[in-house]
C-alpha cells in the first residue's frame, strides 16, 4: 500500500521523528454505507408539492415528509379499505415506518406536519365527547338505580318464596365512552387493545425511539406477548386480549390494525435490526434515511389548506356491515391490468430474491404485501385532493407508482440500512470516532484522553478503543507516534493525516 511520509508535524513532543501513513478512506467515516437514493417524488402525484413545501419550510428531507404522509394517510384509511389483487389475498393499508437520522437532521419536525393532520382530525371527532360523556354519567346513575330497586325486588321476592324478577332493561352500568383516536405515542397493549376496540378502524402507534421501544419489549412481563401482539396489528387479523384487569369480558377486536411510525439513530440501527432478525418484525418496516440538508431560510409562499380538507376527505371513509352487522374493511380490487402489473413483479422480485440474504431476504418476501398496501394508499392519496368519485378499483398506473417506490427507493435504501447495521462493531467506534476528529481539528490525538475524556458511546474500553483506533491507521487517518528515549509506559500517541483538513 502506497504511504506518505511526514518528517514533522505540529505539536508532536521532542524525539518523535517521523511517522507514515496509509492511504487515505475517507469513507471510513460513515462506514463506507451505501448512499441513500433519491425520493422518486413524482409517485405522490399533486402530494409532492406538499412534501417539498413541508420540507423547505422545516429546512428536512423530503423524504421524512413522505415517510410521515404515508403513515398518517394509511392509518386514516384503515380498516376502512383494505385491497385484494385476485380472491384470496386481501391486505390492509398498515404500514411501518423507520426515520433513521442523526439528533438534528430534521425527522421530528418534518414528521410533525403530517402529525397534525392528525390532530386536526382528532379535534374533529372530539366535537360530541363531552355531550357522550354527559349521557355515559346519565345513565350510569339510571343503571345504578335500577339496579338498587330491583337488588329491592328480588329480596322480597325471596321472603316470598317466589321467582327473582329479571334484571331490568337498563340496570346494567354504560361502558364509558372513549375518546376518539387515530394515533397514540406511548401505552401497553392493554390499554392499547381498548383504543382499538372503541377506534375500529385502526391506530398508528408513534414512538420517538424504535430501537428502544423494540428492545424493552416483554421487559416485566416476559412471554413474547407485546411483540406477538405488535407482529398481529400488521395484518389486522382478529384478536382477543382475554386476561383484562377489571373486566369481566375479554377485549374483541374484529381486525386488529396498528401502523407504526418512529425515529432511530444510526448508531442504534444495529440494535433495532439485530433485535428483530428471528420473526420478520424489523424487515416489515419502510426505511427513511436520507442525507441531511443545510438549514435554509424559506419563502414565504404559505401551504394550501386543501391539504388538510383532503385529509379529512380521507376520514370520511367508512368501514362496511357484514352479515351479521358488525363493521368490516370495505374491499377494493386491482383492475385486471393492474393485476397483471403486480403479477409480473411479483415474479420478478422472487428471481432477485433468490441473490441476497439474512434480513433482505426477509424483507424482500414482504414487499409484495407491501406494493398492494402502497398502491391502496398512493390511490386514495390521489382521490382525496382531488373531486373525482371513490375509485371503485386500483390502476395500474398506480401499481405501477407502488412498484417505482419500492424498486427505485425500498430496496436500495434496505442495503443501505442493513448494510450498515452489519457492520462490524470496531469500523462502526472507528466511523464515530474519525466524526469527533474532524470536529476537534487537532494534529495529535491520545487513546487514554479518547477513553477518559472523550465519552463516545461503546468507546469507554481500552481494547474498544484500540480496535478503533487501529482501523483508522489502516485507513490512513491516524499513525502511531513513537516517542525515542522516553521511559515508562508508550503514550500511545497518534498523529492525526494532515491531508483531513489541508491547513494543518
Amino acid at each position: 500500500m502506497a504511504r506518505t511520509e511526514i518528517d514533522c508535524l505540529k505539536g508532536i513532543p521532542p524525539g518523535q521523528v517521523t511517522a507514515s501513513f496509509a492511504r487515505l478512506d475517507m469513507g471510513i467515516i460513515d462506514g463506507n454505507r451505501k448512499k441513500p437514493p433519491e425520493l422518486p417524488i413524482h409517485v405522490f402525484g399533486k402530494w409532492g408539492v406538499w412534501i417539498n413545501a413541508v420540507g423547505e419550510k422545516k429546512s428536512a428531507p423530503p423524504d421524512y415528509v413522505a415517510a410521515g404522509l404515508l403513515a398518517a394517510a394509511s392509518t386514516v384509511i384503515g380498516n376502512a379499505r383494505w385491497v385484494s389483487p385476485w380472491d384470496g389475498w386481501e391486505e390492509p393499508p398498515v404500514l411501518w415506518v423507520a426515520a433513521v437520522g442523526d439528533p438534528s437532521s430534521g425527522k421530528s419536525p418534518a414528521l410533525d406536519e403530517a402529525f397534525s393532520f392528525l390532530r386536526s382530525l382528532e379535534n374533529d371527532l372530539a366535537d360530541d365527547f363531552p355531550e357522550k360523556l354527559k349521557e355515559y354519567e346519565r345513565l350510569k346513575e339510571v343503571a345504578r338505580a335500577k339496579t338498587e330497586d330491583w337488588k329491592g325486588d328480588v329480596k322480597e321476592a325471596v321472603k316470598a318464596k317466589r321467582p327473582a324478577p329479571p334484571m331490568p332493561e337498563g340496570a346494567f352500568e354504560p361502558d364509558p365512552p372513549q375518546m376518539p383516536r387515530i394515533s397514540v405515542t406511548d401505552t401497553t397493549p392493554e390499554a392499547l387493545g381498548h383504543l382499538l376496540a372503541a377506534n375500529p378502524k385502526g391506530l398508528l402507534y408513534r414512538r420517538d425511539e424504535l430501537a428502544g421501544w423494540i428492545g424493552n419489549f416483554d421487559r416485566y412481563n416476559g412471554g413474547g406477548g407485546e411483540r406477538t401482539f405488535f407482529l398481529e396489528g400488521y395484518g389486522g387479523r382478529d384478536y382477543n386480549i382475554d386476561r383484562v384487569k377489571n373486566n369481566k369480558e375479554p377485549i374483541r377486536i374484529p381486525h386488529l390494525t396498528i401502523g407504526v411510525i418512529g425515529g432511530i439513530q444510526p448508531e442504534k440501527l444495529a440494535d433495532m435490526v439485530l433485535k428483530g432478525s428471528d420473526d420478520g418484525f424489523v424487515p416489515r418496516f419502510l426505511m427513511f434515511w436520507p442525507e441531511a440538508v443545510p438549514p435554509k431560510r424559506p419563502s414565504d409562499t404559505p401551504i394550501s389548506p386543501k391539504y388538510l380538507y383532503a385529509m379529512q376527505r380521507l376520514q370520511s371513509l367508512e368501514m362496511i356491515k357484514d352479515e351479521k352487522g358488525l363493521p368490516t374493511p370495505r374491499v377494493i380490487k386491482l383492475s385486471e391490468e393492474a393485476a397483471c402489473v403486480f403479477d409480473q413483479w411479483r415474479q420478478e422480485n422472487d428471481r432477485q430474491s433468490k441473490e441476497v440474504y439474512g434480513l433482505m431476504l426477509g424483507h424482500y418476501g414482504k414487499l409484495p404485501g407491501i406494493v398492494l398496501r402502497l398502491a391502496l394508499t398512493l390511490e386514495y392519496l390521489a382521490w382525496c385532493v382531488g373531486s373525482e368519485a371513490e375509485p371503485q378499483s386500483i390502476s395500474s398506473h398506480t401499481v405501477g407508482r407502488a412498484i417505482d417506490l419500492i424498486d427505485e427507493y425500498f430496496k436500495p435504501m434496505a442495503e443501505r440500512v442493513y448494510g450498515d447495521a452489519a457492520l462490524p462493531p470496531q469500523e462502526k467506534s472507528a466511523a464515530m470516532l474519525a466524526r469527533r476528529i474532524l470536529k476537534n481539528r487537532e494534529p495529535v490525538i491520545n487513546a487514554g484522553t479518547i477513553r477518559r475524556y472523550w465519552k463516545l458511546p461503546g468507546l469507554r474500553d481500552a481494547d474498544a478503543v484500540k480496535s478503533a483506533l487501529a482501523v483508522l491507521v489502516e485507513a490512513g487517518w491516524l499513525a502511531p507516534a513513537f516517542h525515542e528515549g522516553v521511559k515508562g509506559a508508550p503514550k500511545l500517541d497518534y498523529h492525526v493525516n494532515s491531508e483531513l483538513f489541508g491547513d494543518m
